[in-house]
């Protein structure tokens, strides 16, 4: 009885060291892919397109082999894959809005749905950040006000997966927080507007006191 037990051990043991060596693997290139999507991000958002393209492609390798080792795995190791997935789900998406293309599927991306998921409301947070530097670079308001829409859609897309925070990983708080997020953007964009529209207001008062001459040079 115990020789037969003895044997069972063995091979758990073999798989177990199997097991160990996936997930080794799997700490190193899911720092290597995190790593890739967070330069991309950086790319993006200092208008570096061509660089980021270069970084989503390499990670796009990297990406397929961390989901081909997850699933080879028992238990399917869903911290670092999702870590790792979802960064690259943010990159992808940030890379897609800028660019004016559809957002691609999980199945397109070839990525598990929970990760997909998970980096749809990081991807918001990068809007928050493209907002903000769009409104203090003065750059056009129409952008803001866009990537503003954008976050509410998002929101209202998140929203409507009402499931247990067990079966989603907790997406409902990140779902709230997305909520807050968006609140907080919109005030600022409105501050933004209205301060535009004082600004254009006073303009036209002060052309309005101006001679006819100097208001056709100042046009």
């Amino acid at each position: 009885m115990m020789t037969d037990l003895e044997k069972t051990f063995s091979e758990i043991d073999k798989q177990l060291d199997l097991d160990n060596q996936k997930r080794e693997e799997l700490i190193t290139i899911s720092r290597s892919a995190i790593r890739c999507s967070s330069i991309a991000i950086r790319h993006l958002h200092r208008k570096e397109i061509s660089d980021a393209q270069k970084k989503i492609q390499e990670n796009e390798e990297i990406i397929f082999r961390i989901n081909e080792l997850a699933l080879e795995m028992n238990p399917y190791p869903f911290g670092m894959v999702n870590s790792a997935n979802q960064e690259y789900v943010e990159a992808i998406f940030l890379f897609s809005f800028l660019q004016g293309k559809p957002f691609p599927s999980f199945t397109e991306l070839k990525v598990p749905y929970l990760a997909y998921l998970h980096g749809i409301p990081d991807f918001i947070g990068e809007l928050r950040r493209f907002i903000l530097d769009t409104l203090r670079k003065k750059d056009s308001i129409d952008l803001a006000v866009k990537a503003l829409d954008l976050m509410d859609e998002l929101y209202s897309l998140l929203v409507t997966l009402d499931y247990p925070a067990g079966l989603t990983h907790n997406l409902r708080k990140k779902t709230d927080f997305v909520r807050n997020l968006t609140e907080k953007t919109r005030g600022d964009v409105t501050l933004a507007l209205n301060r535009l529209d004082l600004v254009n207001t006073l303009n036209k008062t002060l052309q309005s006191y101006l001679p006819s001459n100097t208001r056709k040079e100042l046009e």
